[in-house]
């Protein structure tokens, strides 16, 4: 009993594990022999009595239903071949088979004068009938093991319950030519059926862990393929983050050449300019700059993925430096027709950092909010205390257009803008904030956005004190 518990166990995980018809048919065959070998170990004379009053009789009765459940299961399992059935909910099956192996006891243990007898008391020697079954049962098991060593691709596993088969033939001889349940031809037919059992399980456990096994290498050269796609992706984003820090260098000498050139000009030290000369010289000259300022952008965050950018940290009044951002930045909020207020009251906070590169996150805040929010529009900067006493807070407020919620966290990285489309109506790279996160984050800082569509946004950037 207990060696059909545990092949139906055995055999029943193997199915949960690769949802074949043949290791389902073997769980549940030896679910159902089970409890019938448990009854027919139980109903031998000597035993006391189990249900009914023991006999060779009763005990032969049980095990000639017990070979044929298996026979025949086993001869099923065989030709399913490699069906594949997944059953939904499955996890009462076996016990269910195991409580139908309990009702054929108590069915054969009440009505067995009612059944053929198998063994005759008087003639100490088994009936016809049960000699009959007993071959019955041996050819059903060659004939299983036939189609096994027929298949070409029967495979280890095929092999080895083939064996079983070959020897539980060897067993049910045995059986069919003892004369006592005492004698050497039953001892030798429980050997080969011991022997047989031990194949079952070396069938079912071979495959099980062969299967995990191959698992395992596939996982392993899934693994080594993806480090390797993981090197050349590391490798390409290095030799991309050196191609941008090369060509923004490069772009660099020349654009600030254009720059300084076009300032001397309006400086009219070369010559008097007429205002048409003027502004196209101020054109040039703005989009120089702006252009300058993207390359710096694109050259800033090569540094910082390189991991380059060297952090000066001091501490510094969070007025001082609003002030000088405010006096730079006004003159693009006055020509866009936008108030930029500071109040000033609430400034009276110092920060632990480095003051270039705060500077540098609060412009392009307020780059941000200056390209977003429409002339007549307001932006606001505030600065105090965190409110959980262990930083600075720093906030850039607007009432331009808003973010949606779905793309509050997708504008922080790089490349990414709410409108990525060519016909955008707001231009950009798409660096401008995945600079000023990584910035903050250097920092052990951190930023977020609240926002709602058509009534603004506000960027809120903590750090920490000292």
């Amino acid at each position: 009993m207990v060696s059909a518990l545990c092949a139906a166990l055995m055999g029943w995980y193997d199915y949960k594990y690769k949802h074949e018809l043949k290791m389902l048919i073997i769980s549940l065959t030896f679910s159902i022999v089970a409890p019938i070998e448990f009854t027919h170990v139980l109903s031998y004379q000597g035993m006391p009595d189990f249900i009914t009053p023991n006999s060779v009789n009763k005990a032969s009765t049980f095990f000639i239903i017990t070979k044929l459940f298996l026979a025949f299961g086993l001869f099923g399992a065989v030709f399913s071949g490699d069906k594949m059935i997944i059953m939904r909910r499955s996890g009462l099956i076996p016990l269910s088979f195991v409580l139908l192996g309990v009702l054929i006891v108590l069915f054969v243990a009440h009505n067995l004068s009612r059944l053929p007898a198998m063994y005759d008391p008087v003639m100490l020697s088994q009936t016809p009938v049960k000699i009959f079954l007993g071959y019955l049962v041996m050819a059903v098991e060659a004939m299983a093991a036939v189609r096994i060593l027929l298949r070409k691709e029967a495979g280890k596993q095929g092999y080895y319950l083939a064996i079983a088969l070959i020897i539980i033939v060897l067993s049910d001889l045995s059986f069919n030519h003892y004369s006592s349940p005492y004698d050497t031809y039953n001892l030798l037919g429980h050997i080969y059926q011991l022997i047989s059992f031990a194949f079952i399980f070396k069938a079912i456990i071979d495959q099980a862990v062969g299967m995990i096994y191959e698992n395992n290498k596939a996982l392993e050269r899934q693994w080594e393929l993806l480090a390797e796609k993981n090197r050349q992706l590391q490798e390409a984003d290095r030799l991309k983050d050196e191609f941008l820090a090369n060509t923004n260098h490069e772009l660099r000498t020349p654009l600030s050449a254009i720059i300084a050139f076009t300032e001397m000009l309006l400086d009219e030290s070369t010559g008097k300019l007429n205002e048409i000369q003027k502004d196209y010289l101020n054109e040039i000259s703005d989009s120089s700059k702006e252009l300058l300022g993207r390359i710096n952008g694109f050259l800033d965050l090569s540094k910082i993925a390189a991991g380059k950018t060297v952090l000066y940290k001091e501490e510094f009044e969070v007025a001082e430096l609003i002030e000088e951002i405010y006096g730079k930045m006004m003159p693009l909020f006055n020509r866009k027709g936008i108030t930029l207020e500071i109040p000033r009251e609430k400034f009276l906070v110092k920060v632990w950092a480095d003051r270039e590169k705060v500077g540098q996150v609060l412009t392009n805040l307020l780059s941000n909010a200056l390209k977003f929010t429409a002339p007549g529009g307001k932006v606001i900067v505030d600065a105090g205390p965190a409110d959980t006493g262990d930083g600075v807070c720093i906030s850039v407020t607007d009432s331009g257009i808003g973010i949606d919620t779905s793309d509050q966290e997708k504008i922080f990285q790089p490349f990414q803008q709410v409108d990525g489309t060519s016909a955008r109506k707001y231009s950009g790279t798409g660096i401008g904030l995945t600079l000023t996160r990584k910035l903050v984050d250097l920092h052990g800082g951190s930023i977020w956005v609240s926002s709602e569509i058509n009534k603004g946004s506000t960027f809120t950037v903590k750090l920490p004190a000292r």
